[in-house]
């Protein structure tokens, strides 16, 4: 059974993965041995420029070959963007307009998350125009600031990523960043992270020369006028085919992919240009990559990137 896992407890385990500082943005920032990243984010097969009202784009979730579910961090609206037209197909209302980071798509139902750490289903949400919205709070809140959402099918449980504090109570908060698991069966959230993600190994695997400190080299590595966080989740998904655990952070420009047992596999590097504010990730059954990204000075785009093995 998996419980919480530490970037800090797997750093022995990981001493003999190979960190690659290579100057090449395709390149994996860090590798496990023996492990290699099916993927190449520099070149897209497919980019898509969005309409203005998914310009701040926020979760994307699978529907079929032809279509994406999508969100915008402003409306209550699920959008289904056909991907041969380039067009939205429908709008679903499903709540008040309020902050949305996360969406999934279960069978025929669509979860949405919200920032303040509520999940929303929405049933049914192709069938027609009003469909059925059931509101899940959780322990989670505003301060733990929850921005990814994702299905684990193995389990049977919804991911969230929080970019906030990690904890609930005011005492246990620090630096790491949580996973939590929910049961939609039971509407219960565990009481545990399911995956802690420590900010301080990231600039480690990332800066493997330097001592990696807390703050050391953290706005070389963002960019300037950027924040000086080497790394915030701002989405989740599990590979269809393997379980692994892709997390994509628009602060840090990151994506880090974990094994469904909870050690890290990659950490990749994402181009600012291409990436200007990553936010949303899923993949297809077959385990092609969806990746959209917000405008910013420029339209919302979604990319689809195939597996390169």
């Amino acid at each position: 059974m998996r419980g919480t896992h530490t970037l800090l407890s797997l750093l022995l385990v990981l001493s003999g993965c190979t960190g690659l500082p290579q100057a090449d943005d395709t390149a994996p920032l860090f590798q496990k041995a023996g492990y290699v990243f099916p993927y190449r984010l520099s070149e897209p097969a497919e980019s898509r420029a969005l309409p203005n009202s998914l310009l701040e784009i926020s979760g994307l979730g699978f529907v079929d070959d032809d279509r994406l579910a999508c969100i915008q961090d402003e409306k209550g609206i699920i959008y289904v963007y056909n991907l041969k037209s380039g067009k939205i197909e429908l709008e679903r209302a499903f709540a008040e307009d309020g902050d949305y980071e996360g969406i999934e798509i279960v069978g025929d139902d669509a979860w949405v998350l919200k920032s303040n750490g509520t999940l929303y289903k929405v049933s049914g949400y192709l069938e027609g125009p009003n469909p059925e919205t059931t509101g899940f709070p959780t322990a989670l809140s505003g301060r733990n600031d929850t921005e990814g959402l994702a299905y684990d099918p193995v389990h049977g449980n919804l991911l969230i990523a929080c970019k906030g504090v990690p904890f609930f109570k005011d005492q246990e908060t620090s630096h790491l960043k949580a996973v939590y698991s929910f049961n939609p069966a039971t509407g219960q959230l565990t009481g545990k992270p399911f995956l802690l993600i420590d900010p301080d190994s990231v600039v480690r695997y990332r800066n493997p020369g330097g001592d990696g400190l807390p703050g050391k080299n953290v706005q070389d590595l963002n960019g300037e006028g950027e924040e000086r966080e080497p790394f915030m989740p701002s989405g989740i998904a599990v590979h269809p085919l393997t379980g692994d655990i892709y997390i994509l952070g628009s602060v840090g420009k990151l994506l880090l992919v974990y094994s469904p047992e909870g050690g890290m596999l990659a950490m990749i590097r994402l181009n600012r240009k291409l990436f200007p504010k990553p936010e949303g990730i899923c993949f297809s059954p077959e385990g092609n990559l969806f990746i959209s990204s917000e405008g910013k000075g420029q339209p919302g785009k979604i990319m689809l990137f195939k597996p390169q093995l």
